[in-house]
């Protein structure tokens, strides 16, 4: 069963409302690192990973396969995440779904900002949006669920 773009990008909103950590530091970002880089090993897949809090890059791994375009990829996402406080893959859906560009609707260059996905925002308790979890290397969708799902996952284990 497909779901509808609307369906999608509710669904999307619902994941950003739920996927948030009481409390995130360098440790945090650490295991939530190992996790995605594993999470990417189990799937055969290479991706660089980027985890930034308050312009703090506390994890960074690439794995082999990737390249420094990767990071460039990375930088403009998480500037989108930051300027629509939201996902980068719901804001590109959200974008071409209104047939709206980044620089023609909004005055945002293509060198600094990117409708792709693969960028999730780091929201934490008390705080909102503090950063950035980020994959890069696969095509948008499956950077997007790599982050989620491993997100989520993390998040259900710290809570037992």
């Amino acid at each position: 069963m497909s779901l509808t773009l609307e369906e999608r990008l509710l669904l999307m909103q619902r994941e950003e409302e739920e996927l948030r950590f009481e409390t995130f530091d360098s440790n945090t970002a650490l295991a939530l690192g190992l996790a995605l880089i594993e999470e990417a090993r189990r799937l055969g897949k290479s991706v660089t990973v980027d985890i930034t809090r308050q312009g703090h890059r506390l994890f960074l791994h690439a794995m082999n396969g990737t390249s420094p375009e990767n990071e460039d990829w990375i930088r403009r996402k998480n500037n989108t995440v930051g300027r629509f406080v939201q996902s980068s893959w719901r804001t590109a859906l959200q974008m071409r779904a209104a047939n709206k560009t980044l620089a023609g609707d909004y005055g945002l260059s293509d060198n600094e900002f990117v409708l792709a996905g693969g960028a999730f925002p780091l929201m934490v308790a008390g705080e909102g949006l503090v950063g950035t979890i980020t994959v890069s290397g696969l095509p948008d969708q499956e950077d997007h669920d790599l982050v989620t799902s491993v997100i989520r996952d993390f998040l259900s284990e710290a809570s037992r």
